[in-house]
């Protein structure tokens, strides 16, 4: 073998080799971040089933809600474990979560009141 080829395969598998340790963390962070999600999201209906005060309708939602935050932290981490600038898609995806809020802002309000009207509870059951 010449020396030309020689020394592209040492680039390449040095090349490889790096890439294979970001992919590899970026697996083990997704793993661990779901399974956490799902620690989460059980830890947050027990904790609703525990209290005799969260209406049965917001417990899934509240489970749903954590399991999704931990997923999107989860994912952050892994652009981050790449080198991939997480600020400027954090900031995208608060520009875009404003505005998607701003154009649904009837129905979202509508969910809201929904929602509240669940977790304060000013009507029972055969009122």
């Amino acid at each position: 073998m010449s020396e030309d080829m020689q020394q592209t395969i040492m680039e390449l598998s040095s090349v490889a080799v790096d890439y294979g340790i970001d992919i590899v963390g970026a697996i083990v962070i997704l793993i661990v971040g779901w399974i956490v999600a799902g620690w989460g999201e059980r830890w947050v209906r027990r904790a609703a089933d525990r209290s005799g005060r969260v209406d049965a309708t917001l417990k899934p939602l509240f489970g749903s809600i954590v399991r999704y935050a931990i997923l999107i932290f989860a994912i952050v981490a892994v652009l981050a474990q790449f080198g991939v600038q997480t600020t400027s898609i954090i900031a995208v995806l608060g520009a875009a979560g404003l505005a998607i809020g701003l154009a649904l802002q009837g129905t979202l309000s509508n969910i809201a009141a929904g929602a509240m009207l669940l977790f304060l509870r000013p009507l029972k059951v055969d009122e």
